[in-house]
């Protein structure tokens, strides 16, 4: 399935159409579903729309919860999912990518999977599916430093697990061919299997429902108190104010000699 979403942002709306098109696919008999962004894959909620809204309190909160959905049904459907990253994806969005089984990204992807400079906790599952991929050291890294990672570290460091060079085209094509050789497969059942002992050995652990509940609450501060200075950040993300000194993150890579994770990208999501 495609989510073209304009420029990585995803409303409320959107949400729940890809919620219900993934229950669609869970509901007949596809083995493998294929998830394919557009030039930007995700980079979360909707800042332009809840800026927008009357109530944009509530609505980041609709859109936190819906994007969410989302993503709770890519982690417990018993298909094989597949994301394919052409473009870049950050916050939320990037988190959505790696909910799927197997991540495969373009060579020139660039990925922001963190939340802190919008002075948001984050949600998605985010503590559950990046641990699970790369372990709580490199966890606290990627999140707390909140630097761009390109597709070639993100290989190295297992957050995700294929990287294809090419034109774009080149790219999904070869990406739609692995996952109809592994549906073909006489694998792919052992696959299915493979990834609901998992995930119940991660349920007995911490259920899914822990790892949204921990981070709705941390949400709902953000959302709700303002804590952080979400409500100033996505105010000036939508209405384009430049900053007036480099960010401190930033500033702190450039001390430390910089960074060979990419070129920086700015987000439309968190």
């Amino acid at each position: 399935m495609h989510v073209n979403v304009y420029n990585g942002a995803m409303s409320t709306a959107q949400c729940r159409r890809l919620t219900a098109a993934l229950r669609a696919a869970a509901a007949d008999d596809t083995r493998v579903v294929v998830i394919e962004g557009g030039p930007t894959f995700c980079n979360g909620i909707h800042l332009n729309v809840i800026e927008a809204a009357s109530d944009p309190r509530a609505e980041a909160w609709r859109n936190i919860n819906a994007i969410d959905d989302a993503c709770q049904q890519i982690l417990t459907t018993d298909q094989v999912v597949v994301s394919s990253v052409r473009g870049p994806a950050g916050a939320g969005g990037a988190i959505m990518a790696l909910c799927a089984d197997i991540v495969i990204v373009h060579d020139s992807v660039v990925l922001n999977p963190h939340y802190r400079t919008m002075g948001l906790y984050g949600s998605e599952f985010w503590t559950y599916v990046l641990p699970r991929r790369i372990g709580d050291e490199q966890t606290a890294r990627l999140t707390e430093e909140c630097l761009p990672v390109s597709a070639t570290e993100a290989a190295g460091i297992g957050l995700v697990d294929a990287v294809i060079g090419g034109e774009r085209e080149q790219f999904s094509a070869e990406v739609d061919e692995l996952a109809a050789g592994l549906a073909r497969s006489p694998h792919h059942a052992r696959c299915v299997d493979a990834k609901r002992t998992r995930r119940d050995a991660d349920e007995r652990r911490q259920p899914l429902a822990a790892h949204r509940a921990l981070e709705l609450a941390e949400m709902w501060r953000d959302i709700m108190d303002d804590r952080n200075g979400f409500a100033a950040s996505r105010r000036a993300f939508v209405t384009k104010q430049r900053p007036r000194n480099t960010p401190a993150h930033l500033t702190a890579a450039s001390d430390l000699g910089g960074t060979d994770r990419g070129p920086r990208r700015s987000g439309q999501g968190r």
